[in-house]
């Protein structure tokens, strides 16, 4: 656990100085308020190879840390595999550069691009909707669904008031990778019934069934 939640804590600080140190280094006329982070990993960017590694490396970090904590929980877990082979995909997958004057990009990869950002935003919510379920505290659970509501609403904001979706993404990425950190960290989790508590019920319900037969 401790070996994931390390890997997990330095592809959460690559994202950071992914979001606020490599703009500095970025071409002319990227604004941190206004552009997105996946317009630091388009094609023809330079550095773009360190944005998209970064968000690769943090859907890995997200299954490593989360498979430990959802193990039993097959229903959240898939959702939260969903999240990460979408976010995956985003990195893999290049949005088409800004500068549309000097390049020809490949708008195929944009599309997909487009599309797998739009599935993980998706999959986050799903996700986040299925573990108010199965967390234990209801000060977590009221967490987690303010995440969920953080996570609709900003998307919103973006296309709302575009001249800030640079910002706006920026602090969802901050409050959702770091809530999921700490989710895994520290929620604590209702138990799953073993087998032998499932059979027992089973054989239970057979044997109610089979007296009111009688």
């Amino acid at each position: 656990m401790r070996l994931y939640a390390k890997i997990y804590l330095f592809a959460y600080a690559l994202l950071m100085a992914t979001m606020f140190v490599l703009p500095l280094f970025f071409f002319e006329g990227y604004a941190i308020t206004e552009n997105t982070i996946s317009e630091l990993g388009a094609q023809k960017t330079p550095g773009n190879w360190f944005a998209n590694l970064t968000i690769i490396l943090l859907s890995f970090a997200v299954v490593l840390l989360g498979t430990q904590q959802l193990r039993p929980y097959w229903k959240q877990l898939a959702a939260l595999y969903f999240f990460s082979i979408s976010l995956f995909f985003t990195g893999v997958y290049q949005l088409a550069g800004l500068d549309a004057h000097t390049y020809i990009f490949n708008y195929t990869n944009d599309a997909l691009h487009s599309l797998f950002s739009m599935l993980t935003g998706f999959a986050f919510c799903l996700f986040c909707f299925t573990l108010i379920f199965i967390v234990e505290k209801r000060n977590h659970k009221w967490q987690t669904f303010a995440v969920f509501l953080i996570a609709m609403v900003l998307p919103l904001l973006m296309f709302q008031y575009p001249e800030y979706r640079g910002i706006y993404q920026r602090i969802l990425f901050l409050v959702a990778f770091g809530w999921l950190f700490y989710a895994f960290s520290s929620y604590i989790l209702k138990k799953q019934p073993s087998r032998a508590s499932r059979r027992k019920i089973f054989k239970k319900l057979k044997e109610h069934l089979h007296t009111n037969e009688k």
